[in-house]
This record gives structure tokens, sequence and C-alpha cells, in this order.
């Protein structure tokens, strides 16, 4: 029965809570699409007064710097000296120049700082300028296209954003007004070519002064999509001539367009006389942000309302439900790992069952845990003495009787004045204990080597005739490393198959193969070498294989340990494609192969 009543009541609470978050939704989403709309026409409008505006502003401005270009028609000096023939003397000349130039420095005290520089080109070139500034050396301002199409047109000439011409080493990017200057004697006379070059400081201040909030701006592009202002911060130069491009194309009612996963709404007019486009970009974001707080305010009664029945429907349904809350707080406690917790068994219904079978189950899975600790316990600590046995076989490896025998022969070359092979044998084996003590390193070959030679030439003085050997590794493997003291067990094994069981010379061969992409040496020796039985084993032993059998002891000096440890390192170390290769043959010697990845040296703490 409680079953049937906490079924319902979670059915009539979601049934609820679904009916009255649809209802608010849909009054959401219509009265945000009508709003919304209304709002994105009335700021389009806005905006596109603004841009108008902007755009009477820029061509007022122009105008000015148009009026500016027919100044010299208000001083009758100044016409009367252009007027003047070329052929006059040096001192009129000199008149005709102060007198053109003074006027020019007059019209730049006007309080219009973005007014660089006004030239007037007749015979020759006069100019009033802000900045000291020489005329360009072998200038022939009959060259310009402007200068042409000025003298031919009774309007002025509008030259977009450029380079300064006619001065040295131009900064800075203008634009300029040409005009031709025409006699009041005689119109169709022309007595040559004002032009007033101004940079963008006082577009800048009319642009500047547009806010279109956050994300917008303005930017003025001409007839060529070439950016002549931009104050948009989301936009660079490339990025406003594709905007623009894309308003173009644009058959929406709204010009609202998508760059660069934001949407714009854009406003444009032109300015004919430049031939330029003035574009206000307005994120919609900024727009949306206006509605987003009307609708937020619109609908904040509809949400507490919708909170209100929530808070009813809860409180009737909290009786019921409290009991289930227990039991999954307890299971995120158990996901958690906490399985210290225990389930209240309250009463004899679907709930008091589940939390029974959850105790048990609880129950269960601490057992198994448990169990699971101990194993892990003992596999880590299997592990752990393995590794140590591992270690210490690799140690002992260089047994102890061998630094004692050395000793003792260094004694005895002390004693017998031979100091000077005394002191070799000394440093020699120096060298093999500072060796010992990186053993769990990487050394550079040579240093691999040269501890070999150390180790063969003690046992050479120690065994005298008994012992040869020879060293010939291609001189290019200096350059990989390689585990320290990886070949010595072998070595030592050839001398102890050699020299202690063969009253003949021994001589052992240490050398190199050509490898593709691995490192190959050989230790080959003429001792006593093994008979097919020992040899199978010790082969299906390397490669891992089978179990050595029973009868076979490699445990015991002389059936392969040292063989076996090496290889074990090598693959542990590179994997299973690396390791021993073994021959041999009674009476007649051993050879071994081993097999190495090719590991260019990068840092070897050695030494």
């Amino acid at each position: 029965m409680n079953k049937l009543r906490w079924t319902f009541s979670l059915k009539l609470f979601i049934s609820t809570a679904l009916i009255t978050l649809l209802s608010i939704l849909l009054i959401s989403f219509f009265s945000f699409n009508k709003y919304s709309t209304s709002i994105m026409k009335q700021s389009s409008e806005k905006v596109q007064q603004i841009v108008d505006m902007t755009g009477l502003n820029i061509q007022t401005y122009l105008d000015d710097l148009y009026r500016l270009s027919l100044s010299p028609y208000y001083n009758q000096q100044v016409m009367d000296a252009l007027e003047k023939s070329t052929d006059d003397s040096d001192l009129q000349t000199l008149y005709k120049t102060r007198t053109i130039e003074d006027f020019l420095e007059q019209i730049l005290i006007i309080p219009r700082n973005d007014i660089l520089r006004v030239f007037i080109l007749t015979d020759k070139i006069y100019k009033g300028e802000r900045i000291p500034s020489t005329i360009a050396r072998d200038l022939d301002f009959n060259n310009f296209r402007w200068y042409q199409e000025s003298l031919s047109k009774t309007e002025p000439i509008f030259i977009s954003a450029h380079l300064e011409e006619i001065i040295e080493n131009p900064k800075n990017i203008v634009l300029s007004i040409v005009s031709s200057l025409k006699s009041t004697k005689n119109t169709n006379k022309s007595l040559g070519v004002i032009k007033v070059d101004a940079n963008y400081s006082g577009i800048s201040d009319i642009c500047n002064k547009v806010n279109f909030g956050k994300g917008g701006g303005v930017f003025i592009i001409d007839s060529n999509h070439k950016t002549i202002f931009s104050n948009v911060p989301s936009l660079n130069d490339n990025e406003c001539a594709d905007v623009y491009s894309k308003a173009q194309n644009n058959s929406n009612l709204l010009n609202i367009i998508k760059f660069n996963n934001k949407h714009y709404l854009i406003n444009y007019t032109n300015i004919e006389y430049a031939n330029w486009t003035i574009i206000g970009v307005t994120s919609l974001a900024t727009i949306n942000d206006k509605i987003i707080n009307v609708r937020n305010s619109a609908f904040l009664v509809a949400l507490i309302c919708f909170l209100f029945s929530i808070l009813v429907i809860i409180f009737y349904l909290n009786m019921y439900l409290r009991p289930l809350n227990k039991i999954v707080h307890n299971i995120h406690k158990i996901r958690k790992g906490n399985l210290n917790v225990v389930f209240n068994v309250d009463s004899n219904d679907e709930l008091g069952y589940l939390s029974t079978s959850l105790n048990e189950m609880v129950s269960e899975l601490r057992n198994m845990f448990h169990k699971n600790d101990i194993l892990v316990h003992q596999i880590y600590e299997a592990k752990y003495l393995q590794k140590e046995a591992q270690i210490s076989s690799l140690f002992s490896q260089i047994q102890p009787h061998f630094i004692y025998n050395t000793l003792n022969m260094i004694s005895m070359l002390v004693q017998s004045n031979s100091l000077e092979q005394a002191v070799t044998n000394i440093n020699k084996l120096s060298i093999i204990l500072r060796g010992l003590t990186h053993l769990d390193k990487e050394i550079p070959v040579a240093t691999e080597l040269d501890l070999l030679d150390a180790y063969l030439t003690i046992q050479k003085n120690r065994y005298t005739d008994r012992l040869d050997y020879n060293i010939d590794v291609d001189e290019s493997y200096n350059d990989y490393i390689i585990p320290s003291l990886l070949l010595q067990p072998i070595v030592e094994n050839s001398v102890i198959h050699g020299c202690e069981a063969k009253k003949d010379t021994t001589t052992i061969y240490i050398s190199s193969c050509v490898e593709d992409t691995n490192i190959a040496f050989i230790i080959r020796d003429n001792g006593v070498g093994m008979n097919n039985k020992t040899l199978e084993l010790i082969r299906a032993k390397l490669l891992l294989e089978k179990q050595i059998t029973s009868d076979f002891n490699l445990t015991k000096k002389g059936n392969g340990i040292a063989l076996i440890n090496v290889n074990k390192r090598i693959k542990i170390k590179y994997g299973n494609q690396y390791g021993l290769m073994v021959d041999s043959e009674e009476g007649v010697g051993t050879t071994v192969k081993v097999i190495l990845p090719k590991t260019p040296i990068e840092e070897v703490n050695y030494g």
C-alpha cells in the first residue's frame, strides 16, 4: 500500500512540475521572440540613425578640407603671386615664395591638428607644414596621376588612404584633397594645384564618439574593400572586409550576420564624395542582454509561483521520501569507498526489505575487499622479494673470491717489487668497483668495454699465459648506452669455463656485428664448451619456453645462471625481441650473441 502511495506521489510530483515548467517555457519562448523582434527593429533603426549622422559628420569634415583647398582664392596677394611669370627676377621669385609659403603656414595655425601639410604645385613646390620635412629629390610631380587629373577638372579630387608623397622618408598614412587653382583673370588658365594632407585623427575623433556597446563599433571601408578606420575590438582589418561582404549579400529584413561564431547587427551608409562606406557593428549579445534583463524580470513572479508549488508538493511527499533519501545517501558513501555504513530498518515494507538486502551486500563487500587486500599484499610482497633476489643475484655475479684473489695477487706483486704492475691492477680493480656502484644505471658502451678490459687485465695477470683476450668492437657503438655490467657476467663465464677448467691457453674474443636497428655484441671463447643437452636446456630457458627440469639445476655454478640473469635483465627492460643467443660445441668453445636496441646517449651520470 505504501509503495502504491509513494509511486502515485512521485508521478503527481513529476507531472505537476513538468506542467508548470512547460507553461513557463512556452510563455518565455513566445514573449521572448515577440519582444526581441521589437527590440531588434528599434535597435536597428537607432543604430542606422547614428551611422547616418556619423557619415554626415565625416562628410562635413571632408567639406572643411575642400573649403581649405579654396582658401587661396580669398587672398589676393597669393593669387597675384601665382599669376607672376617664372621669368621674374630673383628678388621677385623670393617674394613670391615667401608670400605663398607664409600664407600656407597661416592656414596651419587653425586648431586642426589633423592637417599635416599643404602644398601648392606650380613651377615649383610650395609647402606649409607642422613638422619640418624635405622635398624628395628629383621629384617630378607632373607624373602623379592625381596632378594630371586635377588640372583637367574643376571639382576637387579626394585621395583615400595612402603614404605621404612629395617629401623624403614619408611615415604617415594620410588622406588628401587636391584641387586645381584657376586664374581669377582667365578661368581657362591653370595656375597650379593645391594639395591638403590630413591624418585620420579627425575621423577617429568623430567615430570614437559613437558607442554601440561591448563588442561593437564603427569601421570605414573604401571601394577596394580596404579598411580605412576601425574601432571594433573583435574584428581585424581583413575581418572587417568579410563582414561588409556578408552584410551586402544578406537579404534579411534585419541585417544580422554570423561571423567567428558571433552574431552582429550591421548598419551602413555611403559617403559618395570619398567613395567610402561607414559600417556600424552592434553585437547581438549586447542587445540580448537588455532583452534578457526585461524577460527575467517578467518571469520572476512566474518562477516564484512555480517554486511555491514545488515546495507544497515536497512538503507532502517528504514523509514518504525521507527513508529512501537516507538509503540513497548511504549508497553515495559506499560509492566513495565507505563500507562501514548501516541501513536502518524502520519498517517491514519494501524499503525495509531493501535496507536489509543492502546491509547483507555491504557485509559481503567488506569481506571480499578484506580478502582482496590480503591477496594484493601477498602479491606485492612476493614481487618485492623477487626483485630483491634478482638484485642480490646480479651483485653476486662479481663474486667475492675474485676480489680476494685480486688483492692477494696485488700483495704478491708488491712483495716481489713489481710495483708498476701492482699499480696497474689496483687501477683496474678500482674501475670495476666503481662500476659496481652503477649497477642499476645505464652507461656508454665505451665505459662498459673499459670495465671488461679492467676485468680481463686482472684475470690475465692472474692466469698469465693461460688467458688471452681481444676486444674489437665497432667505435660507432660508443654513441649508445647499455645497462651497466651487462657483458661482464658473460665474459666471466668464459674465464671460469676456460682457465679454471682447461690447462691450455683460453682466448676470449669480444666483437660486434652489423645490425640495422640493434646493437649486437659477440663474446666467443675456445673453452670447454657444452654438450647438446645442456645447450638445449639453456636455450629453452633463455627463450622462456619451458621450465628447467629437476635434473638440471641452473642455480649451481657452471649451469648458466649468469646467462639467464643477463637475458632476463634485457627482456624486462627492452622486451622479448631482445636478449641472448647461445651457440656451443663441447671441446671447441662457446659463442654468445647479445642483441640490444640502439639507444643514443642523452644524459649519463657516471663517474
